[in-house]
């Protein structure tokens, strides 16, 4: 509890695995699948990102309440062992985010993750 109560999703997830996933989704074949290479590819896409121009309309943020999952009564956050009451820490966090490259011009990129959700998903949906 205490790594996560002091970052949160969109510093632990988004910028760190999702980031690296749109990368690795939108960048063109590398030359070679050496480090380099990739690293190169990925790089023009980071360069290529474009964040909203309104943050507000295209970024989410949250944290989990108590209620019903599955059938059973779960705990918000805030009542999780470990977690200071007065905690407002994202466990919810999305992104809306453009690259702004001939192949990817127009498409949107939406990063998502969240703790207490109804099901554990990982997907690219192109």
């Amino acid at each position: 509890a205490g790594y996560y109560d002091g970052i949160g999703a969109a510093r632990d997830v988004i910028q760190n695995h999702l980031l690296q996933l749109m990368a690795l989704t939108a960048m063109e074949e590398p030359a070679s699948f050496d480090a380099e290479s990739l690293l190169t590819e990925k790089l023009k896409v980071f360069r290529a990102v474009r964040l909203p121009e309104d943050l507000g309309t295209h970024t989410v943020r949250g944290q989990y309440a108590g209620g019903w999952q599955g059938g059973a009564q779960v705990a918000g956050y805030l009542e999780e062992e470990g977690i200071d009451p007065a905690s407002a820490t994202d466990t919810y966090a999305a992104i809306k985010l453009g690259i702004d490259n001939r192949r990817w011009a127009g498409v949107p990129f939406y990063l998502r993750t969240g703790k207490r959700l109804g099901r554990r998903v990982t997907e690219i949906a192109v």
